[in-house]
Formats: C-alpha cells, sequence, structure tokens
C-alpha cells in the first residue's frame, strides 16, 4: 500500500476549528457531506482519520504505514541500528494493537 503526505491549514469553521480532507482519500473511500469517520488521537499531536469500523482492518492499514515511514526514514539515510530498533518497536506495537483490538 503506498504511503501520501500532504499537509492542510487548520480553518476556522463557525466557532470550531476544521481541516480538509484529501481529494484522494474522499475518492478511494467514497466520502460524502454527512459520512460518520472515525477518529483515533492522542495528545501527543497524532490524529488519525478512518473510513472503517473493523479493528483488524485497522491495525492492519497502520502497521503497513508504520512499516512505510520506517522504509522512508531508512531511505533518508537514519542508522541501520535506529532503522532496525524501529522495525522492532513497529512488530511490539502490531502486536500490541492485535491484542488490543481483540479485546474491542
Amino acid at each position: 500500500m503506498p504511503l501520501f503526505e500532504s499537509t492542510r491549514k487548520v480553518q476556522v469553521f463557525g466557532s470550531s476549528l476544521a481541516l480538509t480532507l484529501p481529494a484522494m482519500f474522499v475518492k478511494a473511500n467514497e466520502i460524502e457531506k454527512g459520512v460518520t469517520l472515525n477518529l483515533l488521537y492522542d495528545l501527543k499531536g497524532i490524529i488519525i482519520v478512518s473510513s472503517t469500523d473493523n479493528p483488524m482492518d485497522l491495525v492492519e492499514c497502520l502497521t503497513e504505514i508504520i512499516e512505510s515511514l520506517g522504509k522512508k526514514r531508512h531511505s533518508q539515510g537514519e542508522s541501520t541500528r535506529n532503522s532496525n530498533k524501529f522495525n522492532v518497536d513497529s512488530r511490539n506495537r502490531k502486536i500490541n494493537s492485535e491484542n488490543n483490538a481483540a479485546n474491542i
């Protein structure tokens, strides 16, 4: 699965803050006005927008994204040692995520 990256400016929308979804994401997932999406976020600046309700699909996609980020990081000149640590960490996260998904 290819990994796409983009940036978005946060905009004021009435009394709320909003950001737009990438057109490719909208088209690929047939997102329309009124569709409810799932948000996962932490308080460290990470937010994930998902069109799936299936925890196992989400874990699989997130694992692929993490692996793609690891490959990108490695290709940008990170040391092999740091890259291996990232791969071990992502495998551990996958196992923990699968365990958490099974508990949902």
